[in-house]
Protein backbone atom coordinates (compact mmCIF):
# COMPACT_ATOMS: atom_id res chain seq x y z
CA UNK A 1 0.00 0.00 0.00
CA UNK A 2 2.70 2.60 0.84
CA UNK A 3 4.40 2.06 -2.52
CA UNK A 4 1.06 2.56 -4.27
CA UNK A 5 0.48 5.76 -2.28
CA UNK A 6 3.94 7.03 -3.16
CA UNK A 7 3.44 6.26 -6.86
CA UNK A 8 0.08 8.06 -6.83
CA UNK A 9 1.59 11.12 -5.15
CA UNK A 10 4.53 11.14 -7.55
CA UNK A 11 2.27 10.75 -10.60
CA UNK A 12 -0.03 13.57 -9.49
CA UNK A 13 2.91 15.83 -8.63
CA UNK A 14 4.57 15.06 -11.97
CA UNK A 15 1.32 15.84 -13.83
CA UNK A 16 1.10 19.22 -12.07
CA UNK A 17 4.75 19.83 -12.95
CA UNK A 18 4.09 19.09 -16.63
CA UNK A 19 1.03 21.35 -16.64
CA UNK A 20 3.26 24.07 -15.19
CA UNK A 21 5.83 23.51 -17.94
CA UNK A 22 3.08 23.76 -20.57
CA UNK A 23 1.87 26.97 -18.93
CA UNK A 24 5.40 28.41 -19.20
CA UNK A 25 5.44 27.61 -22.94
CA UNK A 26 1.98 29.11 -23.44
CA UNK A 27 2.85 32.24 -21.47
CA UNK A 28 6.04 32.61 -23.52
CA UNK A 29 3.98 32.42 -26.72
CA UNK A 30 1.53 35.05 -25.44
CA UNK A 31 4.36 37.40 -24.48
CA UNK A 32 6.10 36.92 -27.83
CA UNK A 33 2.81 37.52 -29.65
CA UNK A 34 2.23 40.65 -27.58
CA UNK A 35 5.75 41.99 -28.22
CA UNK A 36 5.58 41.19 -31.93
CA UNK A 37 2.15 42.73 -32.27
CA UNK A 38 3.26 45.82 -30.39
CA UNK A 39 6.47 46.32 -32.42
CA UNK A 40 5.39 45.20 -35.87
CA UNK A 41 1.68 45.99 -36.07
CA UNK A 42 1.21 48.50 -33.25
CA UNK A 43 -1.50 46.12 -31.93
CA UNK A 44 -0.46 44.45 -28.67
CA UNK A 45 -2.35 41.47 -27.29
CA UNK A 46 -4.86 42.85 -24.77
CA UNK A 47 -4.57 41.31 -21.33
CA UNK A 48 -0.98 40.15 -21.50
CA UNK A 49 -0.20 41.84 -18.19
CA UNK A 50 -3.16 40.21 -16.43
CA UNK A 51 -2.43 36.80 -17.95
CA UNK A 52 1.25 36.97 -17.05
CA UNK A 53 0.60 38.09 -13.47
CA UNK A 54 -1.88 35.28 -12.84
CA UNK A 55 0.05 32.65 -14.77
CA UNK A 56 3.24 33.27 -12.81
CA UNK A 57 1.44 32.51 -9.55
CA UNK A 58 0.02 29.30 -10.96
CA UNK A 59 3.29 28.24 -12.57
CA UNK A 60 5.11 28.65 -9.27
CA UNK A 61 2.66 26.53 -7.31
CA UNK A 62 2.20 23.96 -10.09
CA UNK A 63 5.92 23.19 -9.82
CA UNK A 64 6.01 23.08 -6.01
CA UNK A 65 4.59 19.61 -5.16
CA UNK A 66 6.95 17.84 -7.56
CA UNK A 67 9.98 19.84 -6.38
CA UNK A 68 9.14 18.94 -2.78
CA UNK A 69 8.54 15.27 -3.64
CA UNK A 70 11.85 15.04 -5.49
CA UNK A 71 13.49 16.84 -2.54
CA UNK A 72 15.02 19.34 -4.94
CA UNK A 73 14.33 22.47 -2.93
CA UNK A 74 17.20 24.42 -1.42
CA UNK A 75 18.72 22.45 1.46
CA UNK A 76 21.34 23.51 3.96
CA UNK A 77 23.47 20.39 3.98
CA UNK A 78 26.51 21.49 5.97
CA UNK A 79 24.73 20.49 9.19
CA UNK A 80 22.57 17.63 7.93
CA UNK A 81 25.54 15.77 6.46
CA UNK A 82 27.34 15.79 9.82
CA UNK A 83 24.63 14.36 12.06
CA UNK A 84 23.87 10.67 12.64
CA UNK A 85 21.25 9.03 10.41
CA UNK A 86 18.65 8.85 13.19
CA UNK A 87 18.91 12.54 13.97
CA UNK A 88 18.87 13.33 10.23
CA UNK A 89 15.60 11.39 9.90
CA UNK A 90 14.14 13.28 12.88
CA UNK A 91 15.20 16.63 11.39
CA UNK A 92 13.67 15.68 8.03
CA UNK A 93 10.45 14.60 9.73
CA UNK A 94 10.32 17.88 11.67
CA UNK A 95 11.06 20.00 8.59
CA UNK A 96 8.47 18.26 6.41
CA UNK A 97 5.95 18.32 9.25
CA UNK A 98 6.41 22.08 9.59
CA UNK A 99 6.05 22.39 5.80
CA UNK A 100 2.81 20.39 5.86
CA UNK A 101 1.46 22.57 8.65
CA UNK A 102 2.50 25.77 6.87
CA UNK A 103 0.87 24.82 3.57
CA UNK A 104 -2.27 23.58 5.34
CA UNK A 105 -2.44 26.87 7.28
CA UNK A 106 -2.07 28.93 4.09
CA UNK A 107 -4.82 26.86 2.46
CA UNK A 108 -7.05 27.35 5.50
CA UNK A 109 -6.55 31.12 5.39
CA UNK A 110 -7.20 31.14 1.63
CA UNK A 111 -10.58 29.39 1.94
CA UNK A 112 -12.62 32.45 2.96
CA UNK A 113 -11.34 34.68 0.11
CA UNK A 114 -12.06 31.84 -2.32
CA UNK A 115 -15.66 31.56 -1.14
CA UNK A 116 -16.05 35.35 -1.25
CA UNK A 117 -14.56 35.47 -4.76
CA UNK A 118 -17.08 32.95 -6.04
CA UNK A 119 -20.03 34.64 -4.31
CA UNK A 120 -19.07 38.19 -5.34
CA UNK A 121 -18.02 37.39 -8.91
CA UNK A 122 -14.62 39.00 -8.35
CA UNK A 123 -12.47 39.79 -11.40
CA UNK A 124 -8.86 40.81 -12.06
CA UNK A 125 -7.90 43.27 -14.77
CA UNK A 126 -9.50 46.20 -16.51
CA UNK A 127 -12.53 46.58 -18.73
CA UNK A 128 -10.40 45.72 -21.77
CA UNK A 129 -9.49 42.30 -20.36
CA UNK A 130 -11.01 40.80 -17.23
CA UNK A 131 -10.17 37.45 -15.67
CA UNK A 132 -12.43 35.83 -13.07
CA UNK A 133 -10.55 35.60 -9.75
CA UNK A 134 -12.08 32.39 -8.43
CA UNK A 135 -10.24 29.95 -10.76
CA UNK A 136 -6.87 31.33 -9.65
CA UNK A 137 -7.92 31.27 -6.01
CA UNK A 138 -9.30 27.72 -6.32
CA UNK A 139 -6.19 26.48 -8.11
CA UNK A 140 -3.79 27.96 -5.57
CA UNK A 141 -5.93 26.59 -2.73
CA UNK A 142 -5.76 23.11 -4.25
CA UNK A 143 -2.04 23.41 -4.94
CA UNK A 144 -1.34 24.44 -1.33
CA UNK A 145 -3.28 21.38 -0.20
CA UNK A 146 -1.25 19.23 -2.61
CA UNK A 147 2.00 20.66 -1.21
CA UNK A 148 0.74 19.98 2.32
CA UNK A 149 -0.06 16.38 1.37
CA UNK A 150 3.39 15.84 -0.17
CA UNK A 151 5.10 17.31 2.91
CA UNK A 152 2.93 15.20 5.23
CA UNK A 153 3.82 12.01 3.35
CA UNK A 154 7.54 12.86 3.42
CA UNK A 155 7.30 13.62 7.16
CA UNK A 156 5.64 10.24 7.69
CA UNK A 157 8.33 8.46 5.68
CA UNK A 158 11.14 10.33 7.45
CA UNK A 159 9.63 9.68 10.88
CA UNK A 160 9.58 5.96 10.13
CA UNK A 161 13.16 5.99 8.85
CA UNK A 162 11.98 5.09 5.33
CA UNK A 163 13.00 8.30 3.58
CA UNK A 164 16.12 7.85 1.46
CA UNK A 165 18.76 10.58 1.55
CA UNK A 166 17.94 13.44 -0.82
CA UNK A 167 20.85 12.72 -3.14
CA UNK A 168 19.55 9.16 -3.68
CA UNK A 169 15.93 10.31 -4.21
CA UNK A 170 16.82 12.46 -7.20
CA UNK A 171 18.44 9.60 -9.07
Amino acid sequence: MPARTDRAIESAARALHLIGAAAVALLTAVILYDAGGRLLLNRPFPGTTELAANALVLITFLQLPYAIWQRQLLRVTFLVERVPAGLRAALDALAYGVGAGLFAAVATVAWSPLVHSVAAGEFYGTDAFRIPAWPLRAATFGLWLAAALVCARLAWLAGGGRLRPADESAA
